[in-house]
């Protein structure tokens, strides 16, 4: 429509968090209308569609996509003729979800999505049109009420060979604030000069045997793990809380050679179980390497900063979204093995400071 100028759709808060009671959600905004020239119209009508998407294409250059529907609401925001002046025109809304509890949460993956959009459609009077406008709607889920504590840690210990004692301390989760994106793989990746988050590590080298410690190489990754079998048997709802937490262990785990880590494409996502993630992304490039001093059961405490963008851990049935850090642990001694802890990490989101 040429009377049209601008129309948008803007939000409240750009995500929302779905209720673990019993508990509404209100998506609440505005529909912000500029004209150039006066616009006659019969109705105004807001849709929120949500729907999950997989891709089952085994060839990177094409796309299969099959969708499903979530949730299909209305609300006539405008039901009278009404002519609007040029310049600018808000009209607010307020439409709230049917059972959040049950909805997914938004997730967007290389080769699987889960989607909310609003679309607002203004019908004019003569002749007669219809104009469209969308928004992506965000849902989160909210892992704060699960009784989720921030602080937790995992602990590994152990020794080495008779000739060194360790323990060393991570954090489970990683706290990023919600920017009101998904972290779509078109996205803009480029590192941020702030660290997005932070992974804590306290750790502690007892030498029996004058072997000390010479330095910690740290990589990190993101891994994606997707399921066409379950997605076609049905959407259903995620877990609560998203991820399951990491369970502690009193044992180093064993070193896992790291070729199994960079699968770097699985031809059919129709396989139940697959060992190796269909989409690895490295979290830190280069790795780090942290000089560690040498100096008998000291404790040594470090930040593994991430600058790269990172998506919220994901559980839903048909799309897993993980994260995962892997410290290599060199010694002075030459024939001593390297200590390779791979520790499984949670990144968590919580609301934006200026929302």
């Amino acid at each position: 429509m040429k009377e049209i100028k601008s129309c948008d759709i803007v939000l409240s808060s750009p995500s929302l968090y779905i209720p673990n009671g019993p508990s509404s959600l209100i998506i609440k905004g505005d529909i912000k209308l500029v004209l150039s020239t006066p616009l006659k119209v019969t109705q105004v009508v807001l849709k929120l569609h949500g729907f999950s998407q997989f891709n089952n294409s085994q060839k990177a250059t094409t796309r299969n996509l099959t969708t499903k529907d979530l949730i299909k609401q209305k609300l006539t925001v405008v039901n009278v003729t009404k002519t609007y002046n040029l310049g600018e025109t808000i009209l607010p809304f307020s439409i709230t979800l049917k059972s959040p509890q049950n909805l997914l949460e938004s997730v967007e993956g290389k080769h699987a999505a889960v989607r909310y959009v609003l679309t607002a459609e203004l019908t004019k009077a003569s002749p007669h049109a219809i104009y469209k406008t969308t928004k992506n709607v965000i849902l989160r889920k909210n892992v704060f009420t699960n009784g989720v504590d921030i602080n937790d840690k995992v602990v590994y210990e152990g020794e080495r060979e008779g000739l060194l004692k360790y323990k060393v301390q991570v954090s489970k989760y990683v706290v990023i604030e919600d920017e009101g994106d998904l972290g779509d793989d078109d996205d803009d990746d480029t590192p941020c000069e702030k660290p997005r988050g932070k992974v804590k590590v306290e750790a502690t080298f007892e030498s029996l045997d004058k072997a000390g410690v010479k330095e910690v190489k740290v990589e990190a990754f993101e891994y994606e793990m997707y399921n066409l079998a379950k997605f076609n048997s049905t959407t259903g709802a995620s877990s609560s809380g998203g991820s399951p937490a990491p369970k502690s262990t009193t044992s180093a785990p064993k070193a896992k050679t790291p070729t199994t880590r960079a699968a770097p494409k699985i031809p059919a996502f129709s396989n139940v179980n697959i060992p190796n993630p269909h989409h690895t992304k490295p979290l830190l490039t280069p790795p780090l390497t942290i000089p560690v001093s040498s100096n008998a059961s000291e404790p040594v405490s470090f930040e593994i900063p991430i600058h790269k963008r990172m998506k919220p851990d994901s559980n839903i049935n048909f799309l897993e979204i993980k994260h995962e850090v892997i410290m290599t642990i060199r010694f002075d001694k030459f024939m001593l093995t390297p200590l390779k802890l791979e520790v499984p990490i949670s990144v968590i989101t919580t609301k934006s400071s200026s929302n």
